[in-house]
């Protein structure tokens, strides 16, 4: 679409750029108001005169229905909830085919942020405003029984305000319902550097053994325990044993530590939030009244350092990953694989050595997991 058109009753702004490698994104007036809109670059709905068989045909209508009622659920169940919240959620108002391609309407908002970096050189009252402002939207859409699947700092703007701050939540691409992802895995992407162990079990696994209700809210609370470690102390949490992304660390039973030394209470919300375990995971109600009984007086944020790794000399028993099935339902227990040769096929240190760089979100099973 080129600037001028007019699509659904939107009148294209400007051209459409690609974003993500996924996905194009432009803006468009309608009614005398501005919107930001994205066409997606797949699923496509197979026309009359699109090429392959009419049985091709038809397995690619069904994606695209499948889809197409993911959205759409998704955005009646966001949309019916959010009057009343203040905006914090900037869902779809509007999701719709246009020929071939689909198409998602949201308001325009301003997504520049604060920089983590500077977070965590705010005083510790603020940073818990900050932090309880975060956890405030993603508590709407977890009330819900809904995964955001890619919770990152450019998904969390941050906007200082008249009695704080505001941390509004956007970008439902990944979402799903809990223990109810996409049955296509392509059509799950995240960021492999905020993946939870769970996710990313289920994106690379060729065989499917991982089942997708292993994937619950408590997913977000891994990702968010990576998001806390950059608001509290100014980076990702620091990784041992050569590992590049938080998930495989973890995975893998090797310790973690952080730029800063935190007060004793953070630092224990954010390694509980960061348990291989999904079931010793707060959830997102819990962290919440955690950093509310958060006092600034409960420790002052120190200089550069790094914190007191605990004791990781006994591996956990969990692991999540190609080849390790879970044995019940919610993704609460995994078992160990069967046989040697399975257990060596692929694991987290692998995925860390064999990653080709890239800029971009990851797609499909079977992918090495992304180094950022």
């Amino acid at each position: 679409m080129l600037k001028g058109e007019v699509i659904n009753g939107y009148r294209i702004l400007e051209d459409f750029k690609v974003a993500g490698g996924m996905s194009k994104i432009s803006f468009a007036e309608k009614g005398g108001k501005t919107y930001f809109i994205k066409e997606f670059l797949a699923p496509k709905y197979p026309t009359p005169d699109s090429p392959g068989s009419e049985k091709t045909k038809e397995k690619k209508r069904k994606a695209c229905d499948e889809f197409e009622k993911h959205h759409r659920d998704l955005n009646n169940a966001i949309g019916k909830c959010c009057a009343g919240t203040g905006g914090n959620l900037i869902y779809a108002i509007d999701f719709f085919r246009n020929g071939a391609s689909y198409y998602k309407v949201t308001e325009k908002i301003d997504i520049s942020t604060l920089p983590c970096e500077d977070i965590a050189r705010l005083p510790l009252d603020k940073i818990l405003l900050i932090a309880k402002s975060a956890v405030h939207s993603i508590k709407i859409l977890h009330g819900l029984k809904i995964v955001h699947g890619d919770l990152k700092p450019d998904n969390l703007p941050i906007k200082e305000a008249m009695r704080g701050y505001v941390v509004k939540l956007i970008d439902f691409d990944d979402s799903y319902f809990e223990c109810n992802p996409p049955s296509d895995r392509e059509n799950l992407v995240g960021t492999p550097e905020y993946y939870s162990p769970e996710q990313a079990a289920y994106i690379i696994d060729e065989d499917e053994e991982i089942e997708g209700d292993t994937l619950t809210c408590k997913s977000d609370i891994f990702t968010l325990g990576i998001i806390f470690s950059e608001y509290f102390s100014g980076d990702k949490p620091i990784l041992s044993g050569g590992h590049k992304n938080t998930w495989t660390c973890i995975n893998d039973g090797k310790s973690i530590s952080f730029k800063k030394v935190l007060p004793a209470k953070i630092e224990s919300l954010i390694r509980s939030m960061l348990s291989l375990n999904p079931n010793d995971r707060p959830s997102i109600s819990e962290v919440f009244n955690i950093l509310k009984d958060i006092k600034p007086e409960d420790g002052v944020i120190g200089s550069e350092g790094t914190t007191t790794p605990k004791d990781t000399s006994k591996k956990p028993v969990l692991r999540f990953g190609p080849g390790l099935k879970p044995s019940g339902s919610k993704g609460v227990e995994v078992t160990t694989p069967k046989t040697e040769a399975h257990k060596s096929s692929v694991t987290p240190s692998t995925l860390d050595e064999e990653r080709p760089k890239s800029t971009g979100g990851l797609r499909g099973s079977g992918l090495k997991i992304a180094d950022k």
